[in-house]
């Protein structure tokens, strides 16, 4: 039997769960089983379930940033390029977890906050390289990159949730977005970098 698990442990572990099989399936003692702990261990360390999954989706928001941050250093070409680009990693981001994790995320009151503050990174970046697009002329000028953004990601995830693949979604996400650019924005999006 493993011995004190770290705290770090235990939220990966519950990390490992919840993308799995959606926060509602998440059963503290599946977890103090898995890492060979008791519940009172666990409960020492965490309050209830709700901050033990409060902490996990913590965790989750600074990978979520890391990853955002890590995405722009590597983005290299035009505006519209890199916004492909980043829409495509936010449609991996949907894919890396179960359906019903982002479905639990999203209607339960409890967690609404860490689902805007996630939204929040992706939108924000996805945001400000849609205002360079239509700043260059690659996107119509009529085109609110923030209430562009809000639609273009409420889609994708709606579409995830009701059982779209990750190729249809790429896919529909580069229509919309060939959709709202100017005949040089088609252009570079045709190409596909």
């Amino acid at each position: 039997m493993k011995r004190g698990a770290t705290r770090e442990e235990i939220i990966r572990t519950t990390q490992e769960f919840i993308a799995r099989n959606g926060i509602r399936a998440v059963r503290v003692d599946e977890i103090a089983q898995t890492l060979g702990i008791s519940k009172r261990t666990l409960y020492e360390m965490f309050t209830d379930k709700n901050d033990l999954i409060s902490a996990c989706l913590d965790a989750m928001s600074r990978q979520q940033q890391e990853q955002i941050v890590a995405c722009r250093k590597r983005r290299s070409g035009n505006p519209l390029q890199k916004t492909v680009r980043l829409m495509n990693e936010y449609i991996e981001n949907l894919y890396r977890v179960d359906h019903s994790f982002l479905s639990d995320l999203r209607r339960k009151v409890i967690f609404a906050e860490h689902y805007d503050e996630h939204r929040g990174f992706w939108h924000k970046e996805l945001t400000m390289l849609l205002d360079m697009c239509r700043k260059q002329e690659l996107l119509l000028p009529e085109i609110d990159a923030a209430a562009f953004a809000e639609q273009l990601m409420g889609t994708l995830l709606d579409l995830r949730l009701n059982g779209t693949s990750r190729e249809e979604l790429s896919l529909f996400g580069r229509t919309i977005l060939r959709g709202a650019a100017t005949r040089q924005g088609i252009e570079l999006i045709d190409r596909r970098p």
